[in-house]
């Protein structure tokens, strides 16, 4: 849980394209309402970013929309706050263990910034699989 928690802060930079969350917006869990966790005026926000129609799928949305250049910690806080823009994120605070590293992190960041840099080198020492033992999914979901 460690290293996915502290992975998942790389949230802190980049872009979503509105289909990966906008079920949270519009549809949430097939109720035709929005996610009740999403904080208000995030929704209005991305909601006007990501309308409900089909040629809104490819718009893109901020992964951390207060300071999407910054490597930070907001990204954490953003959670804490019910801003989290991908459910799966959101969900990070509904475990006991991933949401207490949440809270630390949005608190500490030094604690995140140290975190990081170690779970980055345990992730580089995860060995490749090379020629036959490995594949190149063509579907990342799914098994070739």
């Amino acid at each position: 849980m460690f290293i996915y928690v502290t992975n998942a802060g790389a949230h802190t930079f980049g872009f979503a394209q509105c289909f990966t969350f906008k079920p949270r917006l519009f549809d949430f869990g097939g109720s035709g309402k929005s996610d009740p966790a999403l904080d208000d005026s995030l929704l209005q926000s991305l909601q006007r970013v990501c309308p409900n129609q089909a040629d809104s799928d490819t718009n893109l949305a901020p992964l951390d929309p207060v300071t999407t250049n910054t490597f930070d910690n907001t990204y954490y806080k953003n959670i804490v706050n019910n801003s989290g823009l991908l459910q799966s994120d959101q969900a990070l605070l509904g475990d006991n263990t991933t949401g207490s590293l949440v809270k630390n992190y949005s608190k500490w960041p030094g604690l995140f910034f140290r975190d990081f840099a170690v779970s980055m080198e345990k992730m580089g020492r995860i060995g490749v699989f090379t020629g036959q033992q490995g594949q190149i999914r063509a579907n990342c979901r799914v098994v070739n």
